[in-house]
């Protein structure tokens, strides 16, 4: 009777093991959290995970990525708060597969062989980006195929609730400006460059030269440019005329009427800076790994290319948020349970 329990047991073990694998590997899928009775495992979140990491990444300009995870946003490490964002986007998925599943809504097949030729591909470039995705998050080809196909439904749930409710995912032109005035800012600046290649003056050093010094001796005349040149521009020298003098930024002569610009589009130091100003205000001298900026704040456009491409992503944005706003408002409704020990033991880097 022993022997046959202890098989019994073995037999319960392996089927755990190999749930949900679906390609003969050993796998477990831990579970993380359950919606409404469907379980989500720990691989499904770091697929959320991974994608946030990439998006507040980007947002922050930086490439120090192990600093970055270790520093504060908002009072809290932004490790925590990358944690916690890819739970509730995790969480605003299951939901929304909840609700499509009530009215009966599916992803269309066409859709369903986009996802799985996409999986499955046998493209160079496009097999090692799934294969580095299964390889961070534990997920095989099945699995990813199944959890893509998730996300997909929560389109066809959004789409669902605008041809039955057209206003409800809309942001008001009042919300839109609202946005576009508290998240956007219009810049002018002169680059004064911190090396020879910057302003394309480039010169060859000789062999009895100290590349070091002589790279020390050119940044220092450099920045006394800039200073003699943040001089004029704050007594009142015509901005444009000492852009198109001193300025080494190749881009200004391509954008003459300056930059217009979210968070997350320049480097930190070049755009903390501007959004410090106020508009017709010259900073002071901005040291960034490009050399050094005096920048100056203009309105914010109204028109043309630039205001165009701002007001498309603000109303995109504000429509995602309204609809996360709608899935979020159904948790009260439904059972969520959240493996917390779990998400604590994910290590962010």
């Amino acid at each position: 009777m022993k022997t046959m329990k202890k098989v019994a047991a073995i037999i319960c073990m392996l089927l755990l093991l190999f749930s949900m694998t679906g390609c003969g590997k050993l796998q477990i899928s831990r579970e993380i959290a359950k919606v409404d009775g469907q379980v989500v495992t720990k691989a499904e979140y770091l697929y959320y995970l991974e994608n946030v990491k990439e998006q507040m990444l980007s947002e922050s300009g930086t490439q120090d990525s192990e600093s970055f995870w270790n520093a504060e946003i908002d009072g809290k490490k932004a490790s925590e708060a990358a944690k916690n964002k890819a739970l509730e986007e995790m969480l605003r998925v299951e939901i929304a597969c909840v609700k499509a599943a009530e009215k009966g809504l599916s992803v269309p097949e066409s859709s369903l062989a986009q996802i799985r030729t996409m999986v499955k591909s046998t493209d160079a470039e496009q097999k090692a980006q799934v294969d580095a995705l299964k390889e961070v998050t534990g997920l095989n080809d099945e699995q990813l195929i199944d959890l893509l196909t998730k996300t997909m439904l929560t389109s066809v749930y959004a789409s669902d609730i605008s041809a039955n409710d057209p206003a409800a995912l809309v942001p008001t032109k009042e919300e839109i400006n609202a946005a576009y005035q508290q998240e956007y800012v219009h810049v002018k600046h002169i680059l004064i460059g911190n090396t020879e290649e910057s302003d394309g003056t480039a010169t060859e050093v000789t062999t009895e030269e100290d590349p070091a010094a002589a790279a020390e001796a050119y940044q220092a005349a450099q920045k006394a440019k800039a200073e003699d040149v943040l001089k004029k521009a704050k007594a009142g020298a015509n901005f444009d005329s000492l852009v198109k003098e001193y300025g080494e930024d190749p881009g200004m002569t391509n954008n003459p009427e300056g930059y217009t610009f979210t968070t997350g589009s320049m480097v930190a130091e070049f755009e903390d800076a501007s959004f410090a100003l106020a508009v017709g205000e010259i900073s002071d001298l901005v040291e960034t790994s490009y050399g050094w900026h005096i920048i100056k704040k203009y309105p914010l456009p109204t028109q043309g290319t630039d205001y165009d491409a701002a007001i498309e992503s603000i109303t995109a944005n504000l429509s995602q948020d309204k609809y996360n706003a709608i899935l979020d408002s159904y948790k009260s409704d439904l059972t969520i349970e959240i493996h917390q020990n779990v998400v604590d033991n994910i290590k962010v880097k």
